[in-house]
């Protein structure tokens, strides 16, 4: 077992498949199953079952997850550390960001500012929201994207978009014809659903409640870009945000917002007393202009 190994099988429980987890690092997919296939047999536990090409991970690898999760946290703090010595800070931005922006949103926010300011220099730390609050109070990143509500002692925010819950389905599903998604409506479907315990999940697990019939959950994950894979070739409905699910609809897959309106608040967050003026104020303004380019584009689309 070494590093390598445990960076890839992060990625793939991060990104819900192993050819997200190959764009992520970079490798080609053959690759990522064969250092999966190396750590199982390291470690001589079944991590993964695998069904029609598709990687499920088991009890075993949740576990794994969890303390692997944990021990990278250190190993980036210390790596941070190392880039900050390197670099001395100097015309270096350091942006932290959650891995569901990684693919569409965060590259178009720093293509837009790097077109006002050539010579500056990016490095882009990718975690969940709580690790980012966690870099951004220790001041080991200047700039980093939340969800709110974030309260933390040691950070600042400012608003970057309101979204809502939308489902993601299928062009040609019969509640695609529709302007929004009722309750109701979606009791009697299979659904999509993203495994974390945010309070805006359980409003929704509350919402299908109430409509009378206990939620057919078909399938969890962890990654927007898989749940909406999902969707895309009929498993399911995915309940997903609006703006993260922006980012995938196709000629085959749509998103319609829940006629119950559940609001999802980002934000640009940095460690308190940091000025706001400055590069953090021209990445909040280059966020929210790309932010809201996307939801329009994507509400033009569907």
């Amino acid at each position: 077992m070494d590093y390598r190994q445990l960076e890839v099988f992060r990625a793939v429980l991060d990104t819900g498949s192993a050819s997200a987890a190959a764009r992520l690092l970079g490798l080609s997919q053959p690759a990522v199953s064969r250092q999966l296939a190396q750590l199982e047999a390291a470690l001589d536990i079944d991590l993964f079952a695998r069904e029609r090409g598709r990687l499920l991970p088991t009890a075993h690898a949740v576990e794994l997850y969890r303390e692997v999760a944990h021990a990278f946290e250190g190993v980036e703090r210390v790596l941070n550390a190392v880039r900050r010595m390197r670099a001395n800070n100097t015309g270096t931005l350091r942006i932290a960001a959650p891995y569901s922006f990684c693919e569409v949103l965060l590259p178009r926010i720093v293509a837009r500012l790097a077109a006002a300011h050539p010579d500056l220099r990016y490095a882009v730390e990718l975690g969940s929201y709580e690790a980012i609050a966690a870099m951004l109070a220790k001041h080991e990143v200047d700039v980093g994207i939340l969800k709110e509500p974030m309260e933390h002692a040691g950070i600042s925010t400012l608003p970057l978009v309101d979204s809502v819950v939308a489902c993601a389905l299928p062009s040609a599903h019969r509640l695609a014809r529709g302007a929004s998604v009722r309750a109701q409506d979606l009791a009697r479907e299979p659904l999509v659903m993203l495994g974390r315990n945010a309070a805006w999940l359980q409003e929704v697990r509350a919402l299908l409640n109430r409509a009378g019939k206990a939620p057919t959950v078909r399938l969890e994950t962890h990654a927007v870009g898989a749940a909406c894979g999902f969707a895309a070739n009929g498993l399911g409905i995915a309940l997903v945000p609006e703006l993260l699910g922006a980012q995938y609809i196709s000629r085959d897959l749509v998103l319609r917002p829940l006629s119950v309106r559940i609001d999802q608040r980002f934000a640009v967050g940095f460690p308190k007393g940091l000025q706001r003026a400055g590069l953090v104020g021209k990445f909040t303004e280059a966020a929210v202009k790309v932010a809201r380019e996307l939801l329009r584009e994507a509400r033009r689309a569907t």
